[in-house]
């Protein structure tokens, strides 16, 4: 048996053997010794244990970059807030933390200053809209942590080790913790800078209306296409396609508003800026060797706004435009074909349809943009 580190005392040794995190026989027991030594020169015994049950002893040390605030329970959250308890289960479950039991200590007691924030959105915008905002907020945060475990959530243990004691493993958590907590603040500048670049939607909704561009662009074939490939590939190129269809509409000034399957939904203030991000999200696919081929449609009109979504007649008619274009190409609605420079695109008229759900025929036109002359 390897020697044991004269800093650490033998009772805490004892006990945190008891917990199932140290055992002398083991092959790697030096390697965990030198670990616990680095721990408990920061946290007590009990903390280790604790923390080590919610993940595993490596990441114990990252709880010193952030360390969560004490747990309290929603009779105790109402209570320094004011509230009955049934507005704290309401306003967690809109989040998407369900309360279990009142009386258990569940959710940091930063909730108190969440509730103060909710009741002031409550009393400007009533109750409904602030709930359908706090859902927003649950929904878009759970994303996000999604794709930061997929980012930062290697594991010792899924690694393979690759060759790095628990020690470099541990002080390796601590930084990538240390990152995450940085997140934090660049969503806030990313909200600031939102509100900025969209002062127009913001008068738009202030005036009680607000016209917008929509787009979708959809895969071609999909369902046979899902069935010729496995689940990991068709998965794989869908959030290839996601991200790159945000990347291209960020690009023109843009906005993918969500992906619905197959399908990506993108909005803009400029009817010919959403045409050429339609087009080149087709492209996007026809270059992909995975992907089938992709086709769409362009609307302009007013739309209704919420939850980060867009609604409305418009929305609808555009949704189902989209199947009259050729693979590779878009359609768009006689309001877009009147805000396009001729000079600029090619314009084929299509004719009245008639769409599913749609009360009256819809004009419809292919969009080509003209080559730009040479020299």
């Amino acid at each position: 048996m390897d020697e044991v580190d004269p800093t650490i005392d033998p009772e805490d040794l004892a006990v945190l053997e008891e917990a199932g995190l140290h055992d002398p026989d083991s092959p790697t027991a030096q390697e965990r010794i030198e670990l616990l030594s680095h721990l408990l020169g920061r946290f007590s015994v009990d903390e280790i244990i604790e923390w080590a049950a919610r993940s595993h002893v490596m990441g114990v040390a990252a709880r010193s970059v952030d360390r969560p605030p004490p747990l309290i329970s929603a009779v105790a959250a109402a209570a320094r807030a004011g509230v009955p308890v049934s507005t704290v289960v309401e306003m967690r479950q809109a989040l998407g933390f369900p309360v279990i039991d009142p009386e258990e200590p569940s959710m940091p007691e930063t909730v108190v200053d969440d509730l103060v924030t909710f009741l002031l959105g409550v009393e400007l915008f009533g109750r409904e809209n602030t709930l359908s905002f706090v859902r927003v907020l649950g929904w878009s945060t759970a994303r996000v942590m999604e794709a930061a475990r997929a980012m930062f959530g290697e594991t010792p243990e899924s690694a393979g080790g690759r060759g790095r004691t628990e020690l470099e493993w541990s002080q390796a958590n601590e930084t990538a913790i240390a990152a995450w907590v940085q997140v934090g603040g660049v969503v806030r500048n990313l909200l600031a800078e939102q509100a900025l670049r969209d002062v127009g939607f913001v008068h738009s909704l202030m005036a009680g209306e607000l016209r917008s561009a929509v787009a979708f662009v959809d895969l071609v074939g999909s369902t046979s296409w899902a069935e010729r490939v496995d689940a990991s590939s068709h998965s794989t190129a869908l959030r290839r396609f996601e991200m790159k269809a945000a990347n291209v509409a960020a690009e023109h000034g843009a906005r993918l508003v969500k992906l619905i399957g197959d399908e990506a939904m993108v909005v803009s203030e400029h009817p010919s800026r959403l045409c050429r991000v339609a087009l080149a999200i087709c492209d996007l696919a026809e270059g992909d060797p995975d992907l089938p081929s992709a086709r769409g449609a362009v609307g302009f009109g007013v739309v209704t706004a919420r939850d980060g979504d867009y609604f409305g007649p418009l929305v609808n008619t555009v949704a189902r435009a989209g199947k009259y274009a050729e693979p590779g190409g878009i359609v768009v609605t006689a309001e877009v074909e009147r805000t396009l420079d001729p000079v600029s695109w090619e314009v084929e008229p299509l004719g009245l349809h008639d769409l599913s759900g749609v009360a009256e025929p819809v004009h419809l036109s292919r969009v080509v943009p003209r080559a730009e002359p040479s020299g």
